[in-house]
């Protein structure tokens, strides 16, 4: 018999009745599914649909698909998706992996490119796409067809605080072999990185070419105000591993030339390691490093004391540099994957902004916003913060410079969003105007981490006079309803938005991409503090 510990016999006889237990059980429920969808309807300020029509003289005709996944080329993120070998891109995992890992330590590293890249990340651009088509990558194939499939419901479940009209269609594939545009009446992709399985179909702008305008060298040689930059480039690349030992014919895919090779690669790969080597220890501190194709602050090393120089130079000798220069092939040695850049440091800095804007097809800027932006220790970027207050002044003040970078990305033929990372500083080499300095330290020709925050100016601050805002990534280890139900005020409110959320089932963490508002930069630190005690911040 059922029994309540100093209970009352009359709730004790209730419960006998195990319909009406049932009942009370779901109510229950209920009342908790109740509290995490009655949440306010968002609406955007714009969406990444309106912003391509405009100025797009086949609007209406044109069926533009977003594709906002991410590519790696450290490790294959699923079985169906193999990592880029062609597009090299030298993000945080890139970069901070040691050559040799346990198959313990690699699967964990696998299993979070996967859910980072194939859907968190991805989550947040869709949130701000639109009344357009956004094609995903599973990020879990080999799941059962229930598993599968939680990625696709887990943008959906973001996607529901949209008012419809706003709320884009989801398509989802293993691979980008398998994108089929013809069935989804698709004219042309946008994709945010360059994939190696991308080859053959139509883009907004070529791939080799988007592929060169992210680089970091191509920033530099653009006349654009920029710090004072060396490149550092690989003069050749290795033989084919098919025709060097026996050792690498066994392993020609392998991320770096192997270290028992008995023929030319491995003699050639140790001189072009400790030539670039040489090469950086001979630069004047301190001084910026950056590999080429990298973002989020991965790849970036800052370079102030003779102890920062040491730990570059064993990261680059033991980890970075023999896996980046291993594979550059004759496939891909014309897009210098493998070229470093070695910039002056900028001092003095008053201001640290992220420019988000959109370019259209008639060269047209569309100013979006201008962020303050959030970086770790290490100078990995976690967040941004805004004033929507200061955007009309801001905007005034960066437009000059908005519009140089437009007309350089218009004359390669791009259109779509854009972000700049710029640095604002006290007058340097003898000026003595008294005028701000711009540097642009970051161009970032793709959706940026800042784009949702952007467009949810009268979300907080026109209709709840919340006029300062944060975005960032968190983890948690609870699901997405309970914390929704830990700040439930916050949330009924419309102070807190998830614009991505991804709940790892394996592990129990949930991953997510928040933006806070509050009335004042005082109310939003506070608004933040009161989050942070339950998360911790991730960068991505």
């Amino acid at each position: 018999m059922l029994q309540f510990k100093g209970g009352d016999p009359a709730i004790t006889r209730y419960f006998l009745n195990t319909k009406d237990f049932s009942n009370l059980i779901s109510s229950v429920l209920s009342l908790f599914k109740a509290e995490t969808q009655d949440l306010p309807e968002i609406t955007l300020d714009t969406t990444l649909a309106e912003l391509y029509d405009k100025g797009n003289p086949t609007c209406g005709k044109e069926r533009l698909a977003l594709l906002p996944c991410n590519a790696n080329s450290e490790i294959a993120p699923t079985s169906k998706l193999g990592r880029n070998t062609k597009y090299l891109y030298q993000d945080f995992t890139f970069s901070t992996t040691p050559l040799h890992v346990s198959s313990d330590q690699q699967e964990e590293i696998r299993r979070m490119v996967a859910v980072k890249y194939l859907s968190l990340l991805p989550q947040h651009d869709t949130f701000v796409a639109g009344n357009m088509p956004v094609i995903f990558l599973n990020p879990d194939p080999d799941a059962s067809a229930t598993a599968s499939n939680h990625s696709r419901k887990e943008a959906e479940r973001t996607m529901s605080s949209l008012g419809t009209v706003q709320r884009p269609k989801l398509l989802c594939y293993d691979n980008p072999e398998q994108i089929s545009l013809k069935a989804s009446g698709i004219n042309v992709l946008a994709p945010k990185n360059v994939l190696d399985g991308l080859e053959g179909l139509p883009m907004v702008v070529g791939l080799e070419t988007h592929y060169f305008l992210k680089s970091k060298a191509a920033l530099c040689t653009s006349g654009l105000p920029s710090p004072n930059a060396k490149l550092l480039e690989l003069k050749d690349y290795s033989i084919d591993p098919g025709s060097c030992c026996s050792v690498c014919r066994s392993c020609p895919g392998s991320l770096c030339i192997p270290s028992d090779c008995t023929g030319s690669r491995r003699p050639w790969l140790r001189e072009q390691v400790t030539r670039t080597i040489s090469q950086i220890s001979s630069q004047p501190l301190p001084f910026v490093l950056k590999n080429q194709q990298t973002y989020a602050g991965g790849g970036t090393f800052v370079v102030s004391s003779q102890e920062d120089l040491k730990e570059l130079q064993s990261t680059l000798s033991t980890q970075t540099l023999p896996k980046l220069f291993s594979q550059v092939n004759s496939c891909n040695a014309h897009l210098k994957p493998a070229t470093l850049i070695m910039s002056e440091m900028i001092t003095n800095i008053i201001g640290d902004w992220g420019l988000t804007f959109f370019v259209t097809r008639a060269g047209e800027c569309i100013f979006l916003a201008l962020t303050q932006q959030m970086v770790d220790p290490k100078k990995a970027y976690i967040g941004s913060t805004i004033s929507y207050t200061a955007q009309d002044s801001l905007k005034e003040r960066f437009t000059p410079i908005m519009r140089k970078i437009g007309a350089w990305l218009s004359s390669y033929g791009y259109y779509g969003p854009c972000g700049a990372d710029i640095l604002e500083s006290v007058p340097q080499h003898g000026q003595s105007s008294g005028a701000s300095e711009f540097n642009i330290v970051d161009l970032n020709v793709r959706t940026t981490g800042s784009l949702a925050v952007a467009v949810l100016r009268g979300h907080f601050s026109e209709q709840r006079g919340l006029h300062e805002a944060s975005a960032f990534a968190v983890s948690v280890e609870m699901t997405r309803d309970a914390f929704i139900r830990a700040f439930a005020r916050q949330f009924r409110e419309g102070r807190i938005v998830i614009v991505a959320w991804y709940e790892d089932r394996a592990s129990g963490v949930s991953y997510g991409k928040l933006v806070i508002g509050a009335r004042d930069k005082e109310a939003l630190e506070e608004e933040v503090a009161r989050v942070k005690k339950v998360v911790s911040e991730v960068h991505f």
